[in-house]
This record gives C-alpha cells, sequence and structure tokens, in this order.
C-alpha cells in the first residue's frame, strides 16, 4: 500500500506538470516564452550552425559570469594541478563553449524530428543493453555539458527511470515534461526514491548522476582526483537493494556524428563495502573526465564539502548588507 500510495503521488505530480496553466501567460514568463521561440527557431537550422551559435553564446558567457568562471578555474586547478594557468584557461573557456551549446541541445532533444536526432550518435558498448535484456540495471553517468541530449538516446535503446530534480520555473517544467514524452524516459523526482528503487526490484532500469555535491548528511568521502570529495553511495546503495546490474554511461560529445553514448558494465559490483563502491564509481567518472576535461560540469562547486577540520575550497558568499 506504501509503494502504491508512492507511485500514485509521483504520477500525480508528473501529470500536473504536463497541464498547460493560464498563469504562464502573465508578463513574468514573456522572456522566457521569447527564449523558447528563438530556441526552436536556432533548432531548426543545420547542427554546425547550432554549434557555432551555442558556442559563441558560451565564449560571452564566460567573460560575463566572472563567479562561475572563478569555480570553474578552481576546480581545474585541483583536479589538474601539473597544468598551466594558460591550459587551466583555455579548458575552462572551451567548457563555457560547450555549455552554451548545451542551452540549444534542449531545442534539439525537444523538437528534433526522431530520424534526425538518431543520426547524430554513435553506441560503443551496445552489446551490454542485449546481455541484461530482462534483468534491472542501473545506469550511473556523469554531469557534463551534453548530459541531456545523450541521456535522451539513451532512454531509446532501453527504458529507463531517471531520477531528477524538479525545476523551480514551473513554465520550464511544463515544457520539458511535455517535450520528453516522446522518449522511454519515466521521470521520478529525487524525493520519491522509493518509487524508483521499487521499479528497479521488477526488473525496470534507472539512471542516475551521483557526482554531484549533495552534503555531508548523506555522503561519503572518497578520491576524485586525489581530493576527498563529499560524495552520495546511491548507486551502491541502490544496486544492493534491488539486484541490479550497474552500468557506467559514458557520454560525451565525439565520434564520426557528434555524440557518443559509451556503456560499461561494471563486473563484480556492489560488493559489501559502499566505500570501496563509491570510489570505484569515482575512478569511472575520473577515468572519462581526463580523456574530455572541457566537457566536464566544472562549474558547479564539487568539493564544496570538506572533510572535518579541511579549509574550504571556495571564497565564501558575502554577507548582504542591510
Amino acid at each position: 500500500m506504501k509503494t502504491t500510495s508512492i507511485q500514485a503521488r509521483s504520477s500525480a505530480a508528473h501529470r500536473e506538470a504536463q497541464v498547460f496553466q493560464w498563469s504562464f501567460l502573465l508578463p513574468k514568463y514573456w522572456l522566457l516564452w521569447l527564449w523558447f521561440a528563438f530556441l526552436w527557431l536556432v533548432t531548426r537550422l543545420p547542427y554546425g550552425v547550432v554549434k557555432r551559435v551555442g558556442g559563441g553564446l558560451g565564449c560571452c558567457l564566460f567573460y560575463l559570469l566572472p563567479k562561475r568562471r572563478s569555480i570553474a578555474l578552481q576546480n581545474l586547478s585541483l583536479c589538474f594541478p601539473d597544468w598551466s594557468d594558460a591550459r587551466r584557461w583555455q579548458v575552462a573557456r572551451a567548457h563555457f563553449a560547450g555549455a552554451g551549446l548545451t542551452l540549444f541541445e534542449s531545442g534539439l532533444v525537444w523538437w528534433s524530428r526522431r530520424s534526425r536526432f538518431e543520426g547524430f550518435f554513435t553506441l560503443e558498448g551496445g552489446e551490454v543493453l542485449q546481455q541484461l535484456a530482462g534483468r534491472p540495471v542501473l545506469f550511473f553517468g556523469l554531469h557534463n555539458t551534453c548530459v541531456e541530449m545523450v541521456y535522451a538516446y539513451l532512454s531509446l535503446q532501453r527504458p529507463v527511470n531517471v531520477l531528477f530534480r524538479v525545476n523551480n520555473n514551473a513554465l520550464w517544467e511544463y515544457m520539458a515534461t511535455r517535450s520528453r514524452e516522446r522518449y522511454q524516459a519515466r521521470l521520478i523526482p529525487r524525493k520519491q526514491v522509493p518509487e524508483f528503487i521499487e521499479r528497479l526490484s521488477r526488473g525496470e532500469a534507472g539512471l542516475l548522476a551521483a557526482d554531484q555535491d549533495l552534503g555531508r548528511k548523506r555522503s561519503l568521502f572518497v578520491p576524485f582526483f586525489g581530493v576527498p570529495t563529499a560524495t552520495v553511495p546511491s548507486v551502491h546503495q541502490f544496486a544492493r537493494q534491488t539486484g541490479a546490474a550497474v552500468v557506467f554511461a559514458e557520454a560525451y560529445r565525439g565520434g564520426a556524428n557528434g555524440y557518443v553514448l559509451r556503456l560499461h558494465h561494471l563486473k563484480g559490483f556492489p560488493t559489501e563495502d559502499a566505500e570501496a563502491d563509491t570510489g570505484r564509481m569515482n575512478a569511472e567518472i575520473e577515468r572519462s573526465v581526463q580523456q574530455h576535461p572541457e566537457q566536464y560540469l566544472w562549474v558547479h562547486k564539487r568539493f564544496k564539502t570538506r572533510p572535518e577540520g579541511a579549509a574550504p575550497i571556495y571564497p565564501p558568499k558575502r554577507q548582504r548588507q542591510r
């Protein structure tokens, strides 16, 4: 009964996000409507043009958002201490260019014809899908600048349940939810973890990215680029609870068509050691980041939560003067 109630609340919230609200026509949403219109128009253009427009916007943001630029450079200095300042600056700028393209990739996900969309991708390790057919599978990924594109494509290969954070903007959530309906992805809010686990236990597939700092309470400190990093052990926990096979769904821009989805089945995972498994997950993500450093989400404060007694990485926020 409890699981049924949780699923009912989740389904009700999902249906509510799909319903158009007349309040979306109020002036506070007009700029967002203009952005959607511009986004739709740009994504009608050839991909090469979209890439240049997005990259140009991202390069502008690199100079217009000094706080985010500073976070990216600080993260890069921690993870790549042997790099020169010039190289870190170059990679950070390329990261922002990729992030600019991310803004337009949402339009490609939402409105592209399926034949055009699927043509962007190269699938590596696709045999994993056949080997694990009929079994519960927990895909884990990483936060990079093409995450929405590639994981939408993953859902076309096998239906997945996706843990996600609900957007605070109701209009954006409405547009995203309606547009993603054509993919085989069931969006489950983070607060509905029991439903996610229950669906895995029934033999379905799930997708999550556990490489963001969610605070001390739920995290273990395991190495990431040699830095003790607060990391939630969700992949270990969910796999142990459900018996799901664990697959690293590596996503990056590259390959012959523009994007690559590479699947790697982690054999012998999970173990009884949550810390070792979480460290192994971080090692897989680190390996991927090293191959495509400009694509990782460097503007996130990945090292914000520190071990007891360790000095903070980022400058504290300035208090507003009253």
